[in-house]
Order: structure tokens, then C-alpha cells, then sequence
């Protein structure tokens, strides 16, 4: 069937043109469901005694299934990435969405998204990786630093190959707040948040006092979904750039999580 280019363009103007009052809403939204998310987890966690820190051999085995599962599910991807190019309708929806949002997003609250994306940054993300693997070694957390350490490692890697695979250039814009080199699809920013301040969250409910755990959850989501849309208000990707950072992100995330309760569920059993 035949696709409505125009229709398709004015579909991704509307969105483009609500997106910062569309953001509000998201954001309130996935803070809430992160919260509900968190406090079930809380609920079933009561049921079960503590298990220790997950075992090393178990841990990057596991990490290891999942990297190449991943990495062969991208390459079966790359025809539905061929979408992405001009003139194809994935392509059309994104520059009409990324346009609209430059033109209807007022400076002011471009520049607040300037600030609030280096939260992204690899040299922030590297540093706090580094300072939580440390306090995490330190207390003794030595399984949970292993684990946290391959997840941020391995999601730089898993990013950067997936950039190589797509070679999507970014968006060209004269904003003058976000000139960023190097390819666009995934967001690096998106999949790096999403692994980082997930990973946080969930050391957060294994770690921090009862009290704590429901609200850290909910701000690791509202750090990851303010991260991400930060890259479209500033044109630094395409709407579709982001979406495949956050599902790849997700995708490593859950399979580090996974990784590390069954190292933790083995050495208990033991």
C-alpha cells in the first residue's frame, strides 16, 4: 500500500510541535509506572530471604550469551534500518518530527536540556562508573561492582559496534548548543543513560534502606527519560535515533539485571 508522504509529514509536525508540553506528560507518566514497578519488586522481594553477591564465572558467562545475542538480533535489524533513508517513510516521519521540534520548542527551555544532557555525557558516565564500582568494592559489594562495571563497558561497546552497523548521519541544524560528530543511530546517550541509571536503580533497590528504594527507581527513570529526550529538543538525534538507544539500552540492561539475580540465585542455592 502506497504511503501518504504528506500526511506522514504533517503526522510528525503535530507531534514535533507538541513534544515539549508531550514531554511533561511522559515524564510524569514513566516516573509513575517506575514507582508502581519498583514498589511490586519490594513486595515480592519480602518473600524471599537475601542472597549473596553473584558469582564472577556465572556472571560474565551470562553477559556474554547476552552481548552475542544481541549484536546477531541488530544484524537481522539492518533491512528494517534501510527504512531510515531519505525520502523512505521512517526517514520522513523523523526529519518532520526533528523540524517542528526546532522550530516550536521556545530557546529557553533548549537551553535547560542543554544542561541537563551532559547527565549523558560519556566523561560524566565514565567517572560515576568509577566512583560507584569503587564504593561498591570498598563495602565489600564485590560481585555487584563486577557487574556493574561489564554492564557500563559492555553497552559502550554494543553502542558503538551498532553505530558502525547503521552509519546513519545526524541531524543538521544552526542551533549552535549541541554540534556533536560521529553517527546517529543508536542514540549513545539514550542507550548509556538507560544502562547507567537503570543499573543505579536496581542497585538502589538491592541496597539502599526500605525507604529509599521506590524513590530511587523513580528517579533513575525520570534521569533516563529527560537524558533521552534532551537529544531531540536539541536536534543532536532523530526521534528514531533515540527510541533504538533506549530499546538497545533496555534490551543490555535486562540482561545484565538477569545475569547477576541468577549468578546471586545460583550461590545461594549452593
Amino acid at each position: 500500500m502506497p504511503v501518504d508522504h504528506a500526511a506522514l509529514t504533517a503526522l510528525g509536525e503535530r507531534i514535533g510541535a507538541d513534544a515539549w508540553p508531550g514531554f511533561l506528560f511522559l515524564l510524569l507518566a514513566l516516573a509513575l509506572l517506575a514507582g508502581i514497578a519498583a514498589w511490586c519488586f519490594e513486595h515480592l522481594r519480602r518473600r524471599h530471604a537475601a542472597q549473596p553477591d553473584p558469582g564472577a564465572r556465572l556472571l560474565f558467562g551470562g553477559l556474554a550469551v547476552g552481548l552475542v545475542a544481541v549484536l546477531a538480533l541488530a544484524w537481522g535489524f539492518a533491512e528494517v534500518a534501510s527504512e531510515l533513508g531519505d525520502g523512505r517513510p521512517m526517514g520522513l516521519l523523523d526529519e518532520a518530527i526533528s523540524r517542528a521540534m526546532g522550530a516550536r520548542t521556545p530557546p529557553g527551555v533548549r537551553q535547560v536540556f542543554s544542561w541537563l544532557t551532559h547527565f549523558g555525557d560519556a566523561v560524566f558516565m565514565g567517572l560515576l562508573c568509577l566512583a560507584v564500582a569503587a564504593l561498591l568494592w570498598l563495602r565489600g559489594h564485590r560481585g555487584f561492582a563486577a557487574g556493574w562495571v561489564a554492564a557500563i563497558a559492555g553497552n559502550a561497546v554494543l553502542n558503538e559496534t551498532l553505530k558502525h552497523i547503521f552509519e546513519r548521519a545526524r541531524p543538521v541544524h544552526d542551533f549552535g548548543i549541541a554540534q556533536v560528530s560521529g553517527y546517529s543511530f543508536p542514540s549513545g546517550h539514550s542507550s548509556g543513560s538507560m544502562v547507567l541509571y537503570g543499573m543505579l536503580g536496581y542497585l538502589g533497590l538491592r541496597m539502599l534502606p526500605p525507604r529509599w528504594r521506590v524513590a530511587s527507581v523513580m528517579a533513575a527513570a525520570v534521569v533516563v527519560v529527560t537524558v533521552a529526550c534532551s537529544r531531540l529538543f536539541l536536534r543532536a538525534h532523530y526521534p528514531s535515533d533515540v527510541l533504538a538507544g533506549l530499546c538497545s539500552g533496555g534490551a543490555w540492561l535486562a540482561i545484565c539485571i538477569a545475569s547477576i539475580e541468577y549468578a546471586r540465585h545460583h550461590r545461594g542455592t549452593r
